[in-house]
């Protein structure tokens, strides 16, 4: 079994026989990082990959007891083979108990070290392949499911169900928060690919250059700060899938090695020579028209061709109204699960003004704003007073401003804030009076003036 990407950390203060070893695992082609001094061993295993540690127990500053524990705090997959003195058997039986993956006498029989560091190392291998298929199920468990009843979802739905096993391209289209990293994950998890790794990459996140290291890699010192070899995000996602979010945003210099690697699933890392094959598939999301940024000269024509093998087009929240309902209250009790809150469903009311809001930011914005009314919900049931002002008047902030004066909206507030109070102190005029520090009689008049209407606690204190 190979293990080119996974570094062996040899810890030993005697000078010689460290050099021995290294030599030893070195011919046998195993990348070694060795050092005397284990103080420094910890941030060596830290910023090299080190699937294996050995390390002999009594060494000074920081023993290899310490060092064991402070590895298997950092990561527990590591596998750490300890070499001791004829004289310490019962502190290697002790590191054993304390996760070691075995413990080897002084002096070592070099055969039986080259089998156990193998050994560890497929161990090591495994264990990440378990962490990774672990990581992968919790996402699923946390995915939020493609959710409506909208005849463009339900074909949606069954569009996933044909191309999920294929390995062909996918485009998802739409305007922002319409759910379309929702879809990209729903086509990997119900793909053959569904254990291999699934890498996103945000295009607009980074500049050009960066996003072409982290794309394809880059060799050590291929430019100022590259200390070490950086393996790319193709390279990482081999067998696996890669959605590249905003592709729209790539420049027409990356855009062109794009093509390439989709054309040949080959490609060489940043300042290297060395071809290096990958098996990927290519989901791909964007909220522009790119056939428009074609026109416009902004988006290679043959990229786009190539890319938009199986598109999707998610429709926008306002062009499924009928799936609002649903989606509301989906989230109010996935949030309220997650917040140990006992929310009753939405009410006739509250959907209501739900229906009628235009929701420029789609689903992303309907699940923020009942997070929002999780948040700060203290009933059990979320009324039409705690929907947020710009909500209810059925538009945006910017045409609110139109809709009502900044009088009329601090008036709003200071309603729903009186309204707020008093239901939090039980409708205690006098509590909710001394929270808001106002005279009694003030706060009176102010509740007539609004004409709230509550079950006041008319206490005479």
């Amino acid at each position: 079994m190979k293990h080119d990407n996974i570094n062996i950390v040899l810890i030993d203060d005697d000078v010689q026989v460290l050099k021995m070893y290294e030599n030893i695992l070195k011919h046998k082609n195993y990348n070694v990082i060795a050092t005397s001094d284990s103080t420094k061993a910890i941030e060596l295993i830290k910023s090299n990959n080190a699937g294996v540690v050995i390390s002999d127990i009594i060494m000074p500053k920081l023993n290899g007891m310490e060092l064991l524990q402070m590895i298997k705090m950092y990561n527990n997959s590591i596998q750490v083979i300890m070499l001791t003195a004829e004289g310490s058997i019962e502190g290697a039986l002790e590191s054993v108990n304390e996760g070691a993956f075995t413990y080897m006498a002084k002096p070592v029989d070099i055969e039986a070290l080259l089998i156990m560091v193998e050994r560890a190392m497929e161990f090591y291998t495994i264990r990440n392949e378990n962490n990774l298929l672990r990581q992968q199920v919790a996402e699923i468990v946390g995915f939020t499911p493609l959710i409506g009843r909208n005849k463009e979802i339900e074909e949606i739905r069954k569009k996933i169900l044909t191309l999920a096993p294929t390995s062909t391209t996918v485009l998802i289209t739409g305007e922002s928060g319409t759910g379309k990293e929702i879809v990209a994950n729903t086509i990997h998890y119900q793909s053959e690919r569904a254990e291999k790794p699934f890498i996103k990459v945000n295009c607009a996140a980074l500049t050009e250059s960066l996003l072409e290291s982290e794309l394809f890699g880059h060799e050590k010192g291929s430019f100022t700060g590259a200390e070490k070899t950086h393996k790319g995000k193709f390279e990482i996602a081999n067998n696996g899938t890669i959605l590249l979010d905003e592709i729209g945003e790539l420049s027409l210099n990356t855009q062109a090695k794009l093509l390439r690697v989709l054309q040949e699933k080959e490609f060489e890392r940043v300042g290297g020579t060395t071809i290096i094959e990958t098996n990927f598939r290519l989901l791909a999301c964007t909220n522009k028209n790119l056939l428009e940024e074609v026109k416009k000269g902004r988006f290679r024509e043959d990229l786009f061709y190539r890319i938009n093998v199986l598109p999707i087009n998610l429709p926008p929240l306002r062009k499924r109204v009928e799936d609002i309902p649903l989606l509301a209250n989906y989230f109010l009790e996935q949030l309220s699960r997650e917040m140990r809150k006992t929310l009753e469903p939405l009410s006739p009311e509250v959907l209501k003004i739900f229906e009628e809001y235009n929701w420029p930011g789609n689903v992303r914005e309907l699940r923020n704003i009942l997070e929002r009314l999780v948040v700060m919900a203290y009933k059990s049931q979320i009324t039409v007073e705690d929907i947020p002002l710009e909500i209810r008047c059925g538009g945006t902030e910017e045409q609110n401003n139109e809709i009502i004066s900044l009088r009329e909206a601090r008036a709003e507030f200071e309603k729903q804030y009186i309204i707020r109070t008093l239901k939090q102190n039980n409708n205690s005029v006098a509590k909710a009076s001394a929270v808001l520090d106002i005279a009694k009689k003030n706060l009176y008049r102010k509740i007539n003036n609004y004409g709230i209407n509550i079950n006041l606690n008319n206490d005479s204190d």
